[in-house]
């Protein structure tokens, strides 16, 4: 390993110890007692590289920040579709709606199925006991494919 690659690697460490001692030379001799890859690692070496290393370490922390932020949008968003999704699932009984040009409707048994009148012949297609408008597509789509009908 580089010099350079031994600092990152041990960058969560020999960081605070540098706040702390408040020079290279302290957390220097500092680290020669907490890290044996260290010694590998010329004084001179490591005083040219720490000023690069506590750069890239900002530049890290502030790219880790944006990263974790759209993070946490992205885990909402992902939250509030599937708040939409489960609203969805609550179809009164009897209540039609409409997919692709299908009718869905949910049976008393419980069951959606999606129905449609095809060449003078009703034809269903089951969806399961939830209704998920996506789910639903596909099983549309395989079942018109099925049909050659596509």
């Amino acid at each position: 390993m580089t010099p350079f690659q031994i600092l990152m690697k041990y960058r969560e460490v020999i960081l605070p110890i540098h706040q702390e001692q408040g020079s290279i030379p302290k957390t220097y001799k500092k680290l020669l007692n907490i890290l044996p890859e260290i010694k590998t690692i010329k004084f001179n070496t490591f005083k040219q590289y720490m000023p690069r290393l506590i750069e890239i370490a900002g530049q890290l922390n502030e790219e880790t920040k944006v990263l974790n932020q759209e993070k946490e949008k992205l885990e909402q968003a992902l939250k509030d579709i599937e708040k939409k999704n489960d609203h969805l699932d609550e179809i009164q009984l009897g209540e039609k709606i409409k997919v692709d040009g299908w009718n869905v409707v949910q049976g008393k048994d419980g069951y959606f199925r999606a129905n449609r009148k095809i060449k003078g012949k009703v034809i269903s297609v089951y969806l399961g006991k939830r209704f998920n408008e996506m789910k639903a597509k596909e099983k549309i789509r395989i079942k018109m494919k099925k049909m050659n009908l596509d």
